[in-house]
């Protein structure tokens, strides 16, 4: 994946998947707060732009805003 969202993510918590995915939708993303910070339980979808299959990546975020909101962990 060629990761659109490279600028809200702190350091290299998130590891590109290296493929040419475009981004489609959240699915049911849930979000807890934890002191200052928001986890978030959420799977995403994208589309391989090669094979035109849907991918699934289910992820669990932590997210903490400063001057923005930034994916720490």
């Amino acid at each position: 994946m060629i990761w659109r969202f490279a600028y809200y993510v702190s350091g290299n918590v998130i590891e590109p998947i290296g493929r040419d995915y475009l981004y489609s939708e959240l699915v049911n993303p849930i979000f807890t707060k934890d002191g200052d910070n928001v986890k978030v339980k959420v799977a995403v979808k994208f589309l391989d732009n090669q094979t035109k299959a849907t991918q699934v990546s289910q992820y669990e975020l932590v997210l903490h805003k400063d001057s923005n909101w930034k994916i720490v962990g």
